[in-house]
């Protein structure tokens, strides 16, 4: 991946160029101390003169509106403009200022629109940092320092601000009374800093010529190397995966790791402002020599099985076949935007087409229109791919055709990122853009109507990243998702009763195989492959289901790049790939049960003599509702797991199906299904013992009471399993049902007695 940059002959500037915007993804705004701004046609480079300002109006600073959702509204295109007399103004993009206000004193060194477009901040020369709203009314004067404030930035969800104050950088918190979190960033002062819009990451240049990554609480990720002149602008791509470092005649495009991805050394001077594009392929520069620059990523590569395809040029994908080594070149009319390869396919977006290749045949892609314009995302999954655009999201096939158009609670599309959306063939999940502990989970197979079809999951922290497995029926869907403290859970999406089981600690990356359903992580810098995640009902179990590879060649920060077939591939904090092989037979294992051939299953744990396969194929039986309890018996025998095999040799000997079913599906750790199977068939004692023997007390006295039945059998137990603790009763149902009923201890163990001999 790395920069082609285009340069017009001769400037268009006659003087030094200070600041850019973009209007749209083909057009960009300039603006100079020649008190002239320019737009630019991104294509051929070619610019056109807006508007001659005030000749006493020395602009410093631009950005337009941002576009909440894709709409304008009543607004249109605005522009912030900051000058070094002091005022910002706001202007339309036909060059006619709307607005001026004196709004500090020595020059506004910053001007920002908030996220949502709601308001907007000024820093300055005087030190002091201003929040004003839409209309250019003063809200609030946030910091009044002695130190000019070089930069500043809103925090992703626009409740706290960053800026630079000497060599500190300080975050402060928009709510009252809190302390600001400062702390030393660099040896000279800080000049430029940027939060990223997706994750709690800040960058930071300055005098000292290095430029560092942080994390929201002042703790550094990365330093960079020493350049040859001072840091002087940096932003970062819309999606928080790439930033860019401006300098003196260098521009570098890096990972968000930190890592240099490419360098490029165009004749530029110094490179006052840079500015990405909304859909995150494009750079505009000031450069100080009165050259606007644009730069596009090339070379951005996808892999899958024997496949790469790579963005050569604007208009070109080649795609590669390692396996024979023959090259495929596709030209599209317009340049492109995003690119995915899973599933056999091949999807390329451009502003207003979408590509579909197949891997089988690359000369007739099917083609559909798009809605309205550039897709900032792009998910695929087995029968489905999801394409979200400035307004609409699309769900279609791999034809071409719109499968589902879904509409959840809280709808922003602006503020969506790849790791708070989850795709799989049946379902769709998503983060709530307000409550970032809620998640909404859209069924895709439900023909009614989409407010209907949406039910939530609630966790009790905050969600980082969630991923749905792609493999097997719909009812055992599961969601991997981790939350703010870094433990990762698995969740069935399809339960009533949503029970967060915990896979691990200290997890700072995962992502489900491609080909089944197996994840990997890396927690605590060690590589970790869960071959069955849904033995996490029981520590021992997951711990045998489970690989662990911990090497000094992962080194500090890795990150899981990709997971296809049986190799993880792993990014190193340096950039550099590393691939870690993993066991071929638990995938083998997964297929053979997805297509219900248990005895090939059983003989390949007997030829491999695995421990862990066989662990593997113990929790997939129990959680089977084949009948396949011999094998489950065999299984846990060759782990050494003899309780569970003579819990099997008991289960064998009740009088029916459903309580042998009730029974297994107990051991997999299925409590609602045990529960709901002998609901079904009449036998309420056992479900209400069943949720006795488990402590889950509250449950118990629930169905006694809904069912009219065994209510005073299960305030007896309660209270004898009180007595032995020697505790009160300090629920207040049971204090209520006490109060209103006399128990006869003679008549409940008689009671109890014929249920038994049931």
């Amino acid at each position: 991946m790395k920069f082609k940059i285009s340069l017009a002959k001769s400037p268009s500037h006659s003087a030094p160029v200070t600041c850019v915007g973009w209007s749209s993804t083909e057009e960009v705004y300039s603006a100079g101390d020649d008190n002239q701004i320019l737009s630019w046609s991104v294509s051929n480079n070619q610019s056109r003169k807006i508007t001659q300002l005030n000749k006493d109006l020395f602009p410093i600073d631009m950005q337009f509106l941002p576009r909440s959702s894709g709409t304008l509204g009543k607004h249109g295109d605005l522009i912030l403009i900051t000058s070094a007399d002091g005022k910002f103004h706001i202007m339309n993009r036909s060059g006619r200022i709307e607005r001026s206000v004196d709004a500090h004193k020595g020059a506004i060194l910053v001007g920002q629109w908030g996220n949502d477009g709601a308001g907007l901040l000024t820093a300055g020369e005087d030190g002091c940092i201003k929040i004003w709203s839409r209309s250019g009314m003063l809200r609030s004067i946030v910091v009044s320092s002695d130190n000019s404030v070089y930069g500043a930035c809103w925090s992703p969800d626009s409740q706290s601000i960053a800026y630079t104050q000497g060599k500190l950088i300080v975050i402060k918190q928009l709510a009252p009374n809190t302390k600001p979190l400062r702390w030393k960033a660099h040896e000279e002062l800080v000049l430029c800093l940027t939060w990223s819009p997706a994750s709690e990451l800040i960058v930071s240049g300055g005098e000292d010529c290095r430029y560092r990554v942080w994390d929201s609480q002042g703790r550094q990720l990365f330093s960079s190397g020493l350049h040859d002149n001072h840091i002087t602008s940096i932003a970062w791509a819309p999606n928080g995966d790439l930033f860019a470092v401006g300098s003196y005649n260098t521009l570098r495009l890096c990972d968000y790791s930190g890592w240099s991805r490419c360098l490029e050394k165009p004749n530029t001077g110094c490179i006052y402002k840079i500015a990405w594009s909304g859909d995150g392929t494009q750079l505009a520069g000031a450069c100080a020599n009165g050259h606007v620059f644009f730069a596009h990523i090339v070379e951005r590569h996808v892999h899958y099985m024997n496949f790469t395809a790579t963005v050569t040029e604007r208009k070109t994908i080649t795609v590669r076949n390692v396996t024979d080594d023959t090259f495929e070149h596709l030209e599209l009319a317009e340049r492109v935007i995003q690119l995915a390869m899973k599933y056999l396919h091949l999807v390329v977006t451009t502003p207003t087409q979408c590509y579909i290749y197949n891997t089988n045949n690359w000369n007739t892609p099917g083609i559909f229109d798009l809605k309205d314009g550039s897709v900032i995302l792009l998910l695929l999954s087995e029968k489905h791919m999801l394409l979200v655009e400035k307004s609409t999201v699309g769900i279609y096939n791999y034809q071409g055709r719109l499968v589902a158009s879904p509409r959840w609670p809280n709808m922003r599309l602006d503020s969506l990122r790849a790791s708070q959306i989850s795709l799989s063939p049946d379902t769709l999940i998503v983060r709530d853009s307000t409550d970032p502990k809620i998640l909404h989970v859209i069924d895709l197979n439900n023909t009614r109507s989409t407010t209907e079809s949406i039910t939530t999951i609630q966790h009790s922290m905050p969600i980082i990243q969630i991923a749905l497995d792609q493999w097997g029926p719909t009812r055992s869907r599961n969601l991997a998702m981790m939350d703010k403290a870094r433990d990762l859970y698995i969740v069935s999406v399809r339960s009533n009763n949503k029970i967060f089981r915990k896979l691990g600690r200290k997890t700072e990356s995962f992502q489900w195989n491609t080909e089944s359903n197996i994840i990997a992580t890396i927690q605590d810098t060690q590589l970790v492959v869960w071959y069955c995640p849904t033995a996490a009902f029981n520590t021992g179990l997951l711990k045998l289901c489970s690989m662990q590879y911990g090497s000094p060649e992962l080194g500090r920060n890795p990150r899981i790049s990709d997971f296809v077939g049986n190799s993880v591939s792993i990014r190193r904090a340096d950039g550099s790939l590393i691939n870690i092989p993993i066991s071929p037979f638990p995938s083998i294992l997964h297929k053979y049960i997805q297509d219900n051939k248990w005895t090939d299953a059983l003989n390949l744990c007997r030829s491999t003599k695995e421990h862990t396969l066989w662990a593997c194929l113990a929790v997939l039986t129990i959680q089977s509702s084949a009948d396949v309890i011999d094998i489950a018996e065999e299984a846990f025998a060759n782990i050494n797991h003899y309780e569970k095999v003579f819990y099997i040799q008991y289960v064998k000997t009740l009088s029916s199906k459903p309580k042998q079913k009730a029974a297994i599906a107990l051991l997999g750790g299925a409590l609602q299904e045990a529960e709901s199977i002998l609901l079904h068939n009449g036998m309420v004692f056992q479900a209400i013992y069943n949720n006795i023997q488990m402590h889950n007390w509250s449950r118990a006295l629930e169905l006694a009471t809904k069912h009219k039945t065994h209510v005073d059998t299960v305030l007896y137990m309660r209270q004898q399993y009180l007595d032995t603790l020697g505790k009160p009763e300090n629920n207040s149902k049971f204090l209520i049902m006490k109060e209103n009923m006399q128990l006869d201890e003679a008549k409940i163990q008689q009671k109890i007695e014929i249920e038994m001999q049931k």
